[in-house]
């Protein structure tokens, strides 16, 4: 299916931590397979972003997706599988290219050997798998993004929780079982951990809070710019490995990526994440000054009318003694007396 102008705006902001997942995965299939039609298998794909990113560079994959939720009821640009990824009916190497992104933290410890080692069972020529990996800097980050959200929303993150409730796969893990499956590999980092975190707090805040256009402005630029920030320093949040079944395709880190970090490009980044958390900032306590003027006025209008009363009152007060002192009076009783004489009179 083709690509539609909003497919493709969407696919343009997405919080930059789905993107770059996305263009880089897409990037490694693009430079191994070119534009060959080959069959292609997404390992708990449940996300549209993933073929925008093939369809954005017309690669005429036939992609297939399994995953262990049942399939949307919208219609889909690509077959789909309900299955257990860590027991796949598919024959060996039915597909050309297995990929599998930020799936493996989401598996128990017990059945992510198995998900690994069916993931290259039914690969022909090469596995993606992608992710978050075990490091204490990881977890800080996590920790302190899924805290950000709590406060904000009240409830765990979803996903950050389900990390912390399965367990991030470790690095020993995986090199382990590519040391057992034999085959030449390539790992390398992506999504520098400090400005990951930056953007996925700001990706996490309501737009009743920061205007969400200004936000998606933010996203585009890191995604149109990420190979000029830094994204691929060290410690990244996201680790891939690239096992090479077919050892023709193996390549260098250098021969997918050329990154050319930019200073330029860092301190506009830096200013525009700054500009757009004070903006609203700014915004914010302009909204409470105008409140707390408000109030103010209605506390000097409140004050004033209570003054006005209390005024009301005393000449009322004052009114009614003058009225007691007449009434009292000698003048008033023999008036009152002379009153009553005459009606007497007329009787």
């Amino acid at each position: 299916p083709a690509m539609t102008a909003t497919e493709r705006d969407e696919y343009s902001v997405l919080n930059p931590d789905a993107f770059t997942r996305f263009f880089v995965c897409k990037e490694i299939l693009k430079k191994d397979f070119a534009k060959r039609s080959i069959k292609l298998l997404d390992v708990g794909g449940g996300s549209k972003y993933f073929q925008s990113a093939l369809l954005r560079d017309k690669l005429p994959y036939d992609l297939s997706v399994i995953d262990i939720l049942p399939q949307p009821k919208k219609e889909l640009g690509y077959t789909y599988v309900q299955g257990d990824a860590t027991k796949m009916e598919f024959a060996d190497s039915s597909f050309d290219a297995v990929v599998s992104m930020d799936v493996l933290e989401h598996i128990g410890d017990d059945r992510k050997v198995a998900f690994i080692r069916e993931c290259f069972r039914v690969a022909k020529d090469l596995v993606v798998i992608a992710g978050p990996f075990e490091s204490p800097e990881t977890t800080q980050a996590e920790k302190s993004g899924n805290d950000f959200f709590r406060s904000l929303h009240g409830r765990e993150h979803p996903w950050l929780i389900e990390h912390f409730e399965q367990n991030r796969p470790t690095k020993e893990l995986m090199d382990t079982q590519i040391k057992k499956l034999g085959c030449p590999h390539l790992e390398f980092e992506s999504n520098y951990l400090p400005s990951w975190l930056r953007l996925l707090l700001v990706n996490f805040i309501p737009e009743t809070i920061v205007d969400s256009k200004k936000v998606q402005e933010l996203n585009r630029f890191y995604n149109e710019n990420f190979l000029r920030l830094n994204d691929f320093a060290s410690p990244g949040y996201r680790h891939f490995y690239l096992l090479y079944k077919n050892s023709s395709l193996k390549k260098e880190f250098n021969n997918y990526f050329k990154p050319e970090n930019s200073i330029s490009h860092q301190l506009i980044f830096e200013h525009k994440i700054t500009e757009l958390t004070t903006g609203e900032l700014t915004k914010l306590r302009a909204e409470l000054t105008d409140a707390n003027n408000r109030l103010e006025l209605t506390v000097t209008t409140a004050k004033e009318l209570t003054a006005r009363l209390e005024d009301t009152a005393r000449h009322a007060g004052n009114l009614q003694a003058m009225l007691d002192d007449i009434h009292n009076s000698k003048a008033y009783k023999l008036a009152h007396g002379f009153g009553s004489l005459k009606r007497i009179l007329k009787k």
